[in-house]
């Protein structure tokens, strides 16, 4: 995970946390808001507040645990009118340093079966360098749940008096179409 591919960044030392959890409290500025409404394709962002928590995890690991919450400007695509949706996530994920990576897959245990690490299956992400970018762990989620197609609470579909009419008649059969063109005589 690059910070040059996320449109706001907060680096931090993943390697020096210690054994104390530390907080923090991520608000970007206007500028960095701009860019996020633009690399996700949102009208605007009001707010953007993310209130994590970062903990030791095994030797050389960091757990992020917290909460993002944001304020967007949408334009609904039923109405085409613009509105505010308010987000907010939870976040809990793990990073480890590239080194600390298994190799090579597990052996076989002493029965001849493959042994699944339970781990494995959602391995944590790797930290460069030592470092995690928050931002970019921030801008990850906050893409994972904006809706493409937004709709303004309460906006639906409307269908016409004409439409419901034609519901109710059963379509017209391809192969009826095909057999009357048939019956046709030719001239």
């Amino acid at each position: 995970m690059t910070s040059e591919t996320f449109p706001y960044s907060h680096k931090v030392a993943g390697d020096r946390l210690g054994n104390e959890d530390k907080r923090i409290v991520l608000e970007p500025n206007e500028a960095e808001l701009a860019r996020v409404a633009k690399a996700y394709e949102v009208d605007g962002v009001e707010t953007l507040t993310a209130d994590l928590t970062l903990k030791p995890w095994r030797k050389a690991g960091v757990r992020v645990v917290g909460t993002v919450d944001a304020r967007l400007k949408r334009t609904c695509v039923v109405t085409l009118e613009p509105f505010v949706e308010e987000l907010s996530e939870k976040i809990d994920r793990t990073f480890e340093p590239v080194s600390s990576r298994p190799r090579r897959p597990r052996d076989l245990n002493d029965e001849g079966e493959i042994e699944i690490d339970l781990e494995t299956l959602d391995p944590p992400d790797v930290m460069i360098d030592g470092v995690l970018d928050l931002g970019a762990v921030v801008c990850e989620q906050l893409a994972l749940v904006i809706d493409p197609f937004p709709r303004k609470p309460g906006a639906a579909f409307e269908t016409g008096v004409a439409e419901a009419e034609e519901e109710d008649e059963p379509a017209p059969s391809p192969f009826a179409a095909l057999a009357q063109l048939k019956d046709e005589p030719k001239s």
